[in-house]
């Protein structure tokens, strides 16, 4: 894991079971923090952050619904500084971190892309069937 809390991806850390994508071992993700990764997803590559909010691991696709920009784009981080809002760092639109939902009026309505997300007593899946593990090069 890398500064901003990226996963690494290589073919130790990213591998498929049932269609799972591995994202991290449970101890690796703390409450209001949060990972991010790449992922194949209805056939294009997309940024994607999981991170935890009052002990549940949620993931959205790393896409601000006000402007196309991930909500880390600016700062290393996605929350606001209360810890209570996920936080675009750009422009500041809000979400909601239960449901993705925007509760900035400029974007009223609009929510994240939820992406599926499992954790069982082995750690934190991408479980989602649109998604894909990338292709390894070497």
């Amino acid at each position: 894991m890398n500064q901003r809390g990226q996963a690494q991806i290589s073919s130790s850390t990213q591998t498929v079971a049932d269609q799972r994508i591995w994202v991290a071992a449970s101890n690796q993700l703390v409450d209001g923090g949060y990972l991010r990764l790449d992922i194949g997803h209805a056939g294009a590559i997309i940024s994607v952050i999981v991170f935890r909010y009052q002990g549940k691991c949620l993931a959205y696709r790393n896409l601000c619904v006000h402007m196309p920009r991930e909500l880390d784009c600016e700062q290393d981080m996605i929350f606001d500084p209360t810890g209570r809002f996920l936080r675009c760092s750009m422009h500041g639109i809000v979400y909601e971190p239960m449901t993705g939902e925007s509760v900035s009026e400029i974007c009223s309505g609009k929510r994240l892309t939820p992406i599926g997300v499992l954790e069982d007593e082995e750690g934190i899946w991408i479980d989602d069937r649109l998604a894909s593990p990338l292709a390894f090069t070497e």
